[in-house]
């Protein structure tokens, strides 16, 4: 479908959908003028459609929606590696500790670190902007049809009345935001390679975990009519081989005020699975070698109950986008000491929604404060900040985008860490082999205990 008769469809729905519902809004639904903007003025996603007002982020016009010439994927299902559509493009400037003053109210406090510490070395390539988000249409349609039903509930809170859709594309709170990252789409099926690689404060470079993830994203299921899960996923360590052997499966589910998220953990030596309740919250990641948190993951992973969301508003950040050369380029040219080589990481300016969770009192966390950025075309995650209870940056994670125009959708799963403390930083989930791509639906019983020991004892 064309954008032209995309827009139609859209603004078809929003006046039949959206306006069928005023009489019925509930308390976190946008009000009717708001959530006709959705096609209009606003994406169908609800980013601002609009460029910048000094042109340097341009107007939404569809996105990347098909792949460019060239692209021949290692798998059947697509994935890996993805042609550079933009590799004759050279950088408009580049941010050094020279000039970083100039471009400071455009750097989060996790990049003016980095400066910071390493003057000599750290440097950003700034490019173009393109806003190549796009996604299957059916998304479109069902955010928009669907925009009054969504509502959080308890204390965690719970997701209840939205299914294959962004819950909340005009955001009211900081938990609508992280809930819209939480729902960001992915086809229902999903599978991936990943490495982990830690790089310590003497520059030697260590892989700290080798995997292979399986996924089922029941709420981007749309063959069905409602979900109780946001996804469920299945992690089979193939390296280190200290590690091989280790799985790992977890479920993460909508009523998260009611169920907690469930994980699971299988040891070879004992041959057995266990439940593992630690897998939460401010517990260390010892597969990823204790640099990050449980609830770091991703950006931010399990319940909202320890802090309070605020929506912060909208900023304009350069931020790692379109980086098709970082993910087709070998990981040892990417490992350098202290940081990722600049040489390969593209950043562009683009507007993010912040978010800030401050810790409540007499909640537990190591982290005082977290800082979160999404992105606004996507949902995605791009940035996350961690501070410690002498609000002090402590842990920065950065999440280079690109869009997989085979989706299509733009993705996320790589992850840049920085633990300032420890002074080491890692590159994680880096996709190899055939990365991480579509795939057949798996058996309905897949995650579920006893499926992992069977897989375990197999």
């Amino acid at each position: 479908m064309n954008w032209r008769r995309q827009m139609k469809l859209l603004l078809t729905l929003t006046a039949a959908g959206v306006m069928a519902l005023v009489g019925t809004q509930v308390n976190a639904a946008p009000s009717a003028a708001d959530a006709a903007r959705l096609g209009k003025t606003l994406t169908p996603l609800g980013a601002e459609q609009a460029g910048s007002k000094d042109g340097e982020i341009p107007e939404w016009t569809g996105g990347l929606c098909q792949a460019p010439a060239g692209y021949k994927p290692s798998s059947a299902d697509g994935g890996a590696p993805y042609v550079n559509p933009f590799a004759n493009e050279k950088p408009l400037f580049s941010i050094s500790a020279a000039n970083v003053d100039k471009y400071a109210d455009r750097l989060d406090d996790g990049q003016k670190e980095l400066f910071r510490r390493y003057p000599k070395t750290y440097r950003m390539e700034v490019y173009p902007t393109h806003r190549t988000a796009c996604f299957p249409d059916w998304v479109y349609e069902n955010t928009i049809k669907r925009v009054m039903s969504p509502r959080l509930v308890g204390d965690g809170p719970g997701l209840e009345d939205a299914h294959a859709q962004i819950p909340f594309p005009i955001p009211a709170t900081g938990q609508e935001a992280l809930y819209n990252f939480f729902a960001r789409y992915f086809p229902a099926y999903y599978r991936g390679d990943y490495e982990a690689w830690l790089v310590d404060s003497a520059g030697d470079k260590m892989l700290s975990t080798h995997g292979v993830l399986q996924y089922y994203i029941d709420y981007w299921d749309n063959s069905k009519a409602k979900s109780n899960q946001m996804y469920a996923l299945s992690n089979v360590h193939v390296g280190p081989p200290s590690q091989a052997g280790e799985m790992d499966m977890r479920i993460q589910w909508k009523r998260m005020d009611e169920r907690e998220p469930t994980a699971w953990f299988y040891t070879p030596g004992q041959r057995r699975v266990r439940l593992a309740p630690e897998f939460t919250y401010d517990t260390v990641v010892t597969s990823n070698s204790g640099i990050f948190l449980w609830d770091e993951t991703n950006g931010f992973d399990g319940k909202m109950d320890r802090f309070d969301f605020k929506l912060v508003g909208k900023k304009e950040l350069y931020i790692p986008y379109n980086v098709y050369k970082y993910l087709n380029t070998p990981v040892d040219q990417l490992l350098q000491k202290n940081h990722v080589n600049p040489d390969n990481l593209r950043y562009e300016l683009h507007r993010v929604w912040v978010v800030e969770a401050t810790l409540k009192a007499g909640a537990r966390h190591v982290d005082s404060k977290k800082v979160f950025y999404l992105d606004e075309d996507s949902w995605d995650m791009v940035g996350y900040e961690g501070f410690d209870h002498a609000d002090k940056l402590v842990r920065v994670l950065w999440f280079p985008v690109w869009q997989a125009y085979d989706v299509p959708a733009p993705m996320n799963n790589n992850q840049l860490i920085y633990d300032f403390v420890k002074q080491n930083w890692a590159l994680g989930s880096f996709g190899v082999g055939e990365g991480f791509h579509k795939r057949g639906p798996l058996p309905a019983n897949y995650f579920t205990a006893d499926a992992l020991a069977t897989r375990g004892v197999q």
